[in-house]
């Protein structure tokens, strides 16, 4: 899982899927990359006190970007289950290494996704951890959804479509007699981006 932790991003309801599944047979680790965000208190103490803390739970509050890179590679798979989203950053940077993806099924992951994820439902740890034994037995099968084929842009050429929409919008407004700030404005126009597993180890998410 990559992102702060917060309420909307879900940690709580993947803990407890975990805590599931290592009571069971599945050799899974969960890796939890992002720093403590706000009205987590609890979760946090939850995380810190763990008995797998260190074991199967690792959680890296502020990794670099080489280790981040590295993290994407060693893994099995990212975890995306936020409640609520503006958009899925992690999404595009698992399809750059090529990570599958195991998403919560919301519009916007679709969105950024479409095919190239899998998607699970319901807000009940036991369910996640039901989509995660699935996931998990699909891939020993050597099913997989590429990642890969998302389609991924550039900074240069998401600030490209950018300025063709805003001049598009400029053209429009004058055509209208209005200014294209003003007509911004108007609109409203807002923009949102949205430890190395250990050796041996199944799964890591």
């Amino acid at each position: 899982m990559v992102g702060t932790i917060e309420p909307r991003k879900g940690h709580e309801q993947v803990l407890s899927a975990f805590e599931s599944l290592w009571r069971g047979d599945l050799d899974a680790n969960l890796v939890i990359v992002g720093k403590q965000g706000w009205m987590v208190e609890q979760l946090i103490d939850r995380i810190r006190a763990h008995p797998e803390l260190g074991k199967r739970l690792f959680w890296l509050e502020g990794p670099g970007d080489d280790q981040l890179q590295r993290l994407y590679e060693v893994s099995n798979c990212l975890l995306v289950a936020s409640l609520g989203e503006g958009f899925g950053l992690p999404l595009l940077e698992a399809a750059v290494h090529g990570l599958p993806i195991l998403a919560r099924d919301l519009p916007v992951f679709r969105e950024v996704a479409g095919d190239c994820a899998t998607y699970f439902r319901g807000s009940e740890p036991q369910e996640l951890a039901d989509a995660i034994v699935r996931w998990v037995e699909e891939n020993e099968r050597g099913i997989h959804r590429p990642s890969r084929d998302i389609p991924c842009r550039t900074w240069r050429q998401s600030a490209g479509e950018l300025m063709d929409r805003l001049t598009a919008t400029n053209g429009r407004a004058a055509e209208r007699g209005i200014h294209a700030e003003s007509a911004l404005r108007a609109g409203g126009l807002s923009f949102q981006m949205g430890e190395v597993r250990p050796a041996g180890s199944a799964n890591s998410f």
